[in-house]
């Protein structure tokens, strides 16, 4: 969700927290409901995206049912896992057409969002506490903060506040090629992923010792230009994670991370997998998603 220069200037609000980004015509998703708590901005007071300029009238498109979790915080966990892999009528029937916009909208607001990263923070009957780190595709990033309601299986209402943002990344992209940043293990492919990531246990299978990845990150540690050098501070991450493909030893597929940056890592990790895993995202199209997030992070 990328509140815009506009936006904030407008001083409008921040609504329901389906975190679709700024379109590329500087425009903004759709308004929230009445109910929303205004939070601050970056540049103003409040800010809230306004709707995006795309077709007020289009419906929603028809698709065959499929059961929705029951328990509240799943609820939330499927509904950005659906955005993270751009199944919008997933997203729509589980809380999205609560809008009170159309789909076309609703779709169009998530041009320019790379990932969202969802933390449960507490559940409390139906109203489920969050936080929000949106990933947007120029690599600058907006964290929220906020609440749903969550009825039937499906989100009521909604609201966020902003919390931190981060300019635009100018560290380029980690790459899949033979040799560059986000290897991938050739093992891996759309074809063989029921034998292979979507099985549990088998990571574990094809796991690099701990001696090998800690002596990696000393080295690498060592030879960058962090203050702070400490290998206790730090998880030495597969940059294409193992359960999307990633090559497990490559050192050009393993770097140092912050232990907290990894928490919040391994939570999209894990959503891009039940994405791939259950049929709604291309085992591609999630390799690409994690190395977009992990592109924007600052590095030691």
């Amino acid at each position: 969700m990328k509140v815009s220069k506009a936006a904030a200037a407008l001083g409008i609000t921040v609504g329901l927290g389906l975190a679709g980004c700024t379109q590329h015509d500087g425009s903004s998703p759709a308004s929230p409901p009445a109910t929303s708590r205004p939070p601050p901005s970056p540049s103003s007071t409040s800010a809230t995206p306004s709707v995006p300029a795309a077709p007020s009238t289009a419906p929603a498109p028809t698709s065959a049912h499929r059961s929705s979790p029951s328990n509240p915080a799943s609820v939330i966990e499927s509904f950005y896992a659906a955005i993270n892999a751009h199944d919008y009528q997933r997203a729509w029937d589980l809380g999205g057409s609560n809008l009170n916009q159309s789909y076309a909208d609703f779709a169009g607001g998530f041009a320019d969002t790379a990932a969202d990263v969802i933390s449960i923070d507490n559940v409390n009957g139906n109203e489920v506490d969050v936080h929000l780190h949106a990933v947007h595709t120029d690599a600058s990033t907006a964290d929220y903060a906020g609440s749903y309601v969550v009825e039937n299986g499906t989100i009521t209402h909604g609201s966020l506040h902003l919390v931190a943002t981060s300019g635009a990344s100018h560290t380029p992209a980690p790459t899949t090629s033979s040799g560059a940043a986000g290897a991938l293990n050739p093992d891996v492919t759309q074809s063989t992923i029921r034998s292979t990531i979507c099985v549990p246990g088998w990571t574990a299978t094809i796991r690099p010792p701990t001696n090998e990845t800690e002596g990696l990150k000393r080295q690498q540690l060592a030879a960058s230009g962090a203050a702070d050098k400490d290998p206790s501070h730090y998880e030495e991450d597969h940059i294409v994670p193992l359960e999307l493909g990633g090559a497990p030893s490559d050192p050009t597929n393993l770097r140092p991370v912050l232990l907290s940056q990894a928490r919040t890592d391994d939570q999209l990790e894990n959503s891009l997998h039940r994405a791939v895993c259950d049929g709604s995202m291309m085992l591609t199209t999630a390799q690409s998603q994690i190395e977009q997030a992990k592109a924007a992070e600052a590095l030691p």
